[in-house]
This record gives structure tokens, sequence and C-alpha cells, in this order.
């Protein structure tokens, strides 16, 4: 099917309409991914037959239909972030941006701040500034009215989560995030959802550490580099095996051979992260907190340390079960054969992590972990960074 042509006559560009820009406005205004998406569908089948449009034009039918589908003042809201004389101009940090519903809404999220709250914050805020006439604002009066906002329409604790994380990013520290846990809990889509809140770009997985270290070690000098985390045994001396106290023993031991392999490159990985300022999120088998120098990198970033765990020996047996319906290099069957030892490494690591207060989260529900692990790191955000409202209070 040929492509629609929008013609964006202010600039007399020609640019071909992608469905993907214009789900991305409608949940910007608050309209959810499912609904905005079939709606986009609807719009790109009545252009099928429409060679050429301009974007006034395809704004108005747009405007039009969502006054159907989604009632007027979503049809108003729409209009306003669409019409370029009544965008808000954001000044500020030698750049400036347009207002953004999505932006504030995604950045209070990442603050811990409940769905429901930055959902109605970013809109409350959004209205305030439509009410007062702004067409542009300096971005340290926008944050002014988003925690004035905030503390009066919703709640002190919201507000002051947002101001900490405000004068956390101005800091320039990095936040580190190292999320631990043996295999099939979970830790590569909780890592991968709080990149997304946390618009974290570096992620770096300990398992691809191990596959860079073991292509240039071989396997005389890094032995248990060659086998998986809850059989890297097999790699330790035969004499080690056979004076062994009993399977749980070999397991760990062998465990903590590839540890102390991994433990300079991880160190090296965080030393390059609070060197370049960026933030930086690790995750993987090998991340066991209470054998890393913590302490010598905690003044200078923000570490937020944390093992996943699964409760339930049955049903970390179904994760493991489906890591081989869901990717076809991971062999499930390998994995189940080795249940045993996966679950006893993983009683290793819950108790020597509650041994050193590192925090230990079962995961179940996707939402709810990611959730308690944002919540950890605006506390320590908040802890490192007090919110002082009357720095803002000097700008009035």
């Amino acid at each position: 099917m040929k492509k629609t042509v929008v013609i964006r006559e202010s600039e007399g560009e020609q640019v071909p309409f992608f469905r993907g820009i214009l789900v991305k406005s409608l949940v910007e205004i608050d309209i959810a991914f499912d609904d905005a998406y079939e709606f986009a569908n609807r719009i790109r089948d009545e252009l099928r037959d429409v060679s050429e449009i301009t974007t006034d034009e395809l704004r108005r039918r747009v405007a039009k239909r969502m006054e159907r589908r989604f009632g007027h003042s979503k049809r108003e809201r729409y209009e306003l972030a669409h019409t370029r004389d009544r965008r808000i101009l954001v000044l500020g940090n030698a750049r400036v941006d347009c207002f953004s519903l999505g932006v504030l809404r995604h950045s209070l999220k990442a603050c811990a701040i409940p769905n429901d709250t930055a959902n109605a914050g970013a809109i409350k805020v959004h209205d305030i500034l439509r009410a007062r006439g702004e067409r542009e604002i300096e971005r340290s009066d926008l944050r002014n009215i988003v925690y004035r906002c905030l503390r009066e329409h919703f709640s002190r604790v919201a507000a002051d989560r947002y101001l900490a994380w405000r004068h956390f990013k101005d800091s320039g520290i990095p936040l580190i995030l190292m999320i631990g846990g043996s295999t099939g809990v979970g830790k590569s889509t909780v890592a991968a959802e709080l990149a997304y809140r946390l618009n974290v770009a570096r992620t770096q997985s300990t398992d691809m550490m191990r596959e860079v270290i073991r292509s240039y070690l071989t396997p005389e000098v890094a032995p248990t580099l060659q086998y998986s985390s809850f059989d890297a045994w097999r790699g330790l001396p035969l004499q080690h095996n056979a004076e062994a106290e009993s399977n749980s023993d070999r397991v760990v031991d062998g465990y903590l051979s590839q540890v102390a392999t991994m433990r300079p490159a991880i160190q090296a990985a965080m030393d390059r992260a609070i060197q370049e300022q960026e933030p930086l999120i690790l995750e993987g088998v090998h991340i066991l907190p209470s054998h890393l120098d913590l302490a010598r990198i905690s003044e200078r970033a923000i570490v937020i340390p944390l093992i996943l765990s699964t409760i339930e020996k049955d049903v970390l047996r179904q994760r493991l079960s489906r890591r081989g319906s869901e990717t076809r290099q991971r062999n499930a069957s390998r994995y189940l054969e080795h249940l045993e030892a996966i679950w006893e490494l993983q009683g290793f690591l819950t108790q020597e992590s509650e041994a050193a207060h590192i925090t230990v989260l079962p995961t179940g529900d996707i939402e709810t972990t990611v959730s308690e692990v944002l919540d950890d790191i605006a506390k320590e955000v908040t802890r490192r960074f007090p919110p002082h409202p009357k720095s803002l209070r000097a700008k009035d």
C-alpha cells in the first residue's frame, strides 16, 4: 500500500504519514495506548486512498473523529498541543524545549509518584500554564509550578520527591542501579523496564561481560567462566570438588569463583559511569553487592543494590520452562535439570544479601516489582538530596 504524503505547508516539506507518530501524540494527551493505537489504525485506513494531505487538513480530520470517539475535552487538548502559536516553550540550560504532557508525566513517574497522581498532576500543570497564557517559561519557574501544584492539589510526599529528584539531577552525580539474583527470577525484564522509566541509556548484563572476558582468558586461567553460574563448580580443581561438604557448597564455591573473576570488570563499569557522570543499570547473576566495594563509590553516586528472588520453587520452575519457549537459544530442559542447583544458589544470594542489609525483593507482578524499586530509589534520593522549598520561593 502506497503511503500517504503529509505536506507541511509552513516548512514546504513532504513526509510520509506514520501511524506511530499519531499514537505518540495521543498518548501524550492522556489517551490509553490501546485506544490510541486503534484510533490511529482507523485514521490510516481512512487515508488509504489519499495520496497527499496537508498537516492542517490531517489535524482537522483527526480532531473531528476524536470528538466522536473521546469527547470534546480530548479534542480540545489535542488541538491545543498541535497549534503552533499556542505551544509553550521551556527555556533554560542552554536549550529550548516545547512543554510536553508526556515528558512531564514520565518524569513524575520516575520519581516514584503514583501513576494516577503523575497523570493528573501533568494535566493540572498544563491547565495552569494555559490559564496564565504562558507562551514561554523558564525551566526553574516551571519546576516551581510543578512543585506547588503537587503539594497543593495532591500530596506533600509527591511534591518533595519531585523536588529532591530535580536537585539530584542537577547535581551531576549518576545513579547506579545493581540488580542481582539467580537464573530465572526476571532480572533482565525488570532492568529493561526500569531503564525505560528512568531514561537510562546504559544497561550492562554481567552475562555479556562474562562472554567478553572468557573470549580472551583461556580455560586454564579462568576455568569456572566456561560454565553457567549454577554449575561453575565443574571448573574447580578436582581435589576441591572431592572435599566439598555438600552439593550446595560446591554450587556456591563455583559461583563465588566466577564472581571473583568478574569483580574487576563490574567495578570498572561503575567507575566509568561515575567518571562520565552517566546513569548505569547493571544486572546479572554475578551482581553480589556484599562482595563489591560499594563504599568507595557511594559518595560519588547514588548506588542502589538489590537482589531479586522467587519465593516458590514451582514458580521458578515455570519461569525456567518459559525461557526455553520465549528464546530459542535457551534450552529449558537444561535449566530444569539444574533446578535444585539454581534454587540452592538463590538461597545463598538471599541469605548473603540479607546479612549485609541489601534489599531482597520477591518477584511477582512486574509493575509491583518496578514500583518497589522506584520507591527505594526515591527514598535514597530524598535522603541524599533533601527537598528545600525555600530555594523555589526565592524565585517567586
